[in-house]
């Protein structure tokens, strides 16, 4: 049984789903959450019915003394289930005269990172690896869309498979690699 095999399949990012931010005056790399969903979602099925949360309490006791709610919620997934506490702070101000109207969305949404997290989703940005300028550039490269072949591409694509023509003929290896990768 291979236990990271989930994990392995979700632990990198497309960096094009993803956007500096700051928290609390640090800074972080924050994933577009709709992008979190899709990749739950092709990994387990449909939200709400695969996979999701079930049984939120939103527990309001430490609003006067601290300005948190806090989010208690059952992550459930094909995998199992599993406890998420998570809290969040109700006014977007100091004076706390500015509440947050979207602050049981911001929670739900922050829970649903953190569970998912604990899955392995999006790994290489919880582990560091987006501080590091080589690694998303690797992945930028990773998620690339293919180029689009080209006539020459297919030429030499259609000679070897018709057996007119040999891969070793191609001297450029970079390219005879691409269409080596091509042949299929």
């Amino acid at each position: 049984m291979d236990n990271l095999k989930l994990w392995n399949s979700v632990c990198k990012t497309d960096p094009k789903h993803t956007k500096p931010a700051k928290i609390g005056g640090m800074s972080i790399t924050a994933i577009a959450p709709q992008y979190q969903v899709m990749n739950a979602t092709k990994e387990f099925g449909p939200y709400g019915v695969k996979w999701g949360f079930k049984d939120i309490d939103l527990d309001y006791s430490l609003i006067e003394k601290y300005d948190i709610i806090v989010f208690k919620g059952t992550f459930f997934c094909p995998e199992g289930e599993s406890k998420i506490i998570n809290s969040a702070k109700m006014h977007m101000d100091r004076a706390k005269k500015m509440v947050d109207a979207d602050f049981a969305k911001k929670i739900e949404t922050d829970s649903l990172t953190k569970a998912l997290s604990k899955l392995g989703f999006n790994a290489d940005v919880f582990m560091g690896r987006f501080d590091d300028v080589k690694y998303v550039a690797d992945m930028n490269i990773e998620f690339a869309e293919p180029l689009p072949l080209t006539d020459t591409d297919n030429g030499w694509i259609n000679a070897i498979k018709a057996g007119t023509s040999q891969l070793e003929q191609i001297d450029d290896l970079t390219y005879r690699e691409f269409i080596k990768g091509n042949l299929k």
